[in-house]
């Protein structure tokens, strides 16, 4: 059975107190079970390490952290025992501590006056509007600035190995495709025949998908097949490019040894409509050796999407790291005429309101105490009169 193996599992437990490894032998041909749901079942029944399983024997290893019985009982003993006497300790140590005396003297804290706070606002905000403090933060600004450079630099080191990576791997993959030349006596259609061709070959129900593979060797077969029982193939091209699909069509008229008759735009995609000839001759070899296989195909259309992917990816970085050091070389520029915007302190501890309101204060008391002195000196002036 698949499940309910505690009865198992207890014997395993048991055998390997004797032994590192426990074999269990499957009976089979009983219907509706599975050595391998009886293998996860037992795994995570002992929870030991599932070696190997097959359709005779399932393989357990008890692992190297299992221990016996009497060793686990031993152990939880000694460990209780321990834990026992340091309780005792404990509770000595607390009979025989000496009570400490707590002053409960409480002292007050001493906090600023209110002109000692304005005297500090105005300090800092002095400090905030120094020179030293704009020519900080424009030396802040280049080094975060010189950091993200040097990451993106990292970025596009990465992206250039990668790329040298990909192109090593499709020069690897294109040493196995010699494309045909031209036919030197290629047969020729007049132009009826060709607007006749093209017209049946639009009304053409079968065509050939040509995916992302590209030509190679089973496409070529394929169009064979296709003119054994009749005159003209339809291949469909997801391909938009004109240039592509041209290429493309070419390279199937040179290896099929067809008559390329049109190139015409549906709603599914380019289709390329080739004439088998009037001298047709089913070649012995249906698919060419100059071409890539199924297989090699697919792997050049990987690493040709890598490729431009990466390079689409390592210019985007050249430009954003010109961008940078451009940015860069302003900031050096200003020097300390103009601290960057990044770079401004955005946390208000002391707000302009609070500060221009402390201004306004020692201004009302300066005049209020000009005020006082000009009558004091009044008075004294007619005493003396």
């Amino acid at each position: 059975r698949n499940k309910g193996l505690q009865g198992l599992a207890a014997a395993v437990v048991k055998l390997w107190e004797k032994s590192e490894i426990a074999r269990i032998a499957v009976k089979r041909g009983v219907q509706n079970t599975s050595n391998e749901r009886m293998a996860e079942e037992l795994k995570y029944l002992t929870g030991g390490v599932l070696i190997s399983r097959d359709k005779y024997f399932i393989t357990f290893y008890r692992g190297k952290d299992f221990l016996p019985r009497a060793v686990a009982a031993a152990l939880a003993d000694k460990e209780a025992s321990t834990r026992t006497l340091q309780e005792e300790e404990e509770r000595a140590r607390a009979e025989t501590s000496i009570p400490v005396l707590v002053d409960t003297e409480l002292k007050l804290s001493t906090s600023a006056t209110s002109a000692e706070v304005l005297e500090s606002k105005a300090t800092w905000q002095m400090w905030l509007d120094s020179k030293e403090q704009q020519k900080l933060r424009v030396e802040a600004a280049k080094a975060k600035q010189l950091e993200h450079v040097r990451m993106i630099e990292r970025k596009l080191a990465v992206a250039l190995a990668k790329k040298g990576k990909a192109e090593k791997e499709l020069t690897k993959v294109e040493q196995f495709l010699k494309p045909a030349d031209p036919p030197v006596d290629q047969e020729t259609i007049t132009e009826e025949e060709r607007f006749m061709f093209r017209k049946l070959g639009q009304r053409m129900k079968a065509f050939l998908l040509l995916g992302r593979r590209g030509v190679f060797d089973g496409v070529v077969e394929n169009m064979h097949l296709h003119w054994k029982h009749r005159e003209l193939v339809k291949i469909i091209l997801k391909e938009r490019d004109p240039i592509i699909a041209q290429e493309t069509a070419r390279m199937l008229e040179y290896e099929s040894g067809g008559i390329l008759v049109a190139i015409v735009p549906t709603s599914k995609g380019q289709a390329i409509i080739v004439y088998r000839g009037k001298n047709y001759q089913r070649p012995a070899q249906l698919r060419p050796r100059n071409l890539l296989t199924k297989r090699k195909a697919l792997k050049r259309s990987l690493e040709i999407q890598r490729h431009g992917a990466l390079a689409k990816h390592i210019l985007g970085l050249e430009k954003e790291i010109n961008k940078l050091k451009t940015g860069l070389h302003e900031i050096v520029g200003k020097g300390n005429s103009k601290v960057p915007q990044e770079m401004q302190d955005k946390s208000d501890i002391f707000p302009q309101d609070g500060f221009q309101q402390n201004n306004d204060r020692a201004a009302v008391n300066a005049d209020s105490e000009e005020r006082t002195s000009r009558r004091d000196t009044a008075e004294v002036g007619t005493i003396e009169l």
